[in-house]
């Protein structure tokens, strides 16, 4: 019986390596592949971690609505936009230009990337909420009624309807000939949409 005893005392940790680590809990926000990539631009919502070194004036916060955030000494500071280097140039320049530090060494992490929507409804193939392709922050109202397997045949195209929710608690809604953009014939650029808008194709009245 000893013996016995002393095989599993000897075995116990070679077992333990053998249980696979279990999975990551899904409602914990993962860091993103995009906190890699150099290239990737802050937008709304995107939860990031401000160290500056030797000061205590770290934070951990959202880029708000307006893609800002809120940071000890500066107020204020509009990210998005930026990549994480740049964003990084930005801050130490601010703490240097307002005379609050004089040499400053800022780092900028992404912690974790929103979820960026827009829904769209009415007359399409398929309405609903539709995702943002990564590092996108913005989508072409062309792509995205594509994505929806495009317009019914009583869909209003030249009247469609996106409404958008601004920084400062108002909303405005504005009208896009999608048709026009569709056949070409309308010159410039297209119409972007933003995370968070809502797009309403109207039908034709008969």
């Amino acid at each position: 019986m000893h013996s016995n005893n002393c095989r599993l005392l000897l075995l116990a940790p070679l077992l333990l390596l053998a249980v696979p680590a279990r999975a990551a809990d899904p409602s914990v926000p993962a860091q993103s592949g995009a906190a890699m990539d150099p290239s990737y631009r802050l937008g709304p919502g995107d939860l990031v971690t401000v160290r500056v070194y030797g000061e205590e004036l770290d934070t951990s916060q959202p880029l708000d609505d307006a893609g800002k955030l809120r940071l000890p000494l500066l107020d204020e500071v509009k990210l998005s936009g930026q990549t994480l280097r740049e964003a990084e140039r930005t801050l130490q320049w601010l703490y240097r230009e307002r005379e609050f530090l004089k040499n400053p060494m800022v780092s900028v992490t992404l912690v974790s990337v929103a979820l960026r929507e827009a829904s769209v409804l009415g007359a399409v193939r398929n309405p609903g909420n539709f995702t943002f392709p990564s590092q996108s922050t913005s989508m072409s109202i062309v792509d995205l009624i594509t994505r929806t397997g495009g317009f019914l045949p009583i869909a209003r195209s030249d009247s469609v309807k996106v409404t958008r929710h601004n920084a400062d608690g108002t909303e405005t809604t504005t009208t896009v000939d999608v048709s026009s953009m569709l056949s070409g014939h309308r010159h410039g650029a297209d119409f972007q949409v933003l995370p968070g808008d809502h797009i309403w194709v109207p039908e034709r009245l008969f």
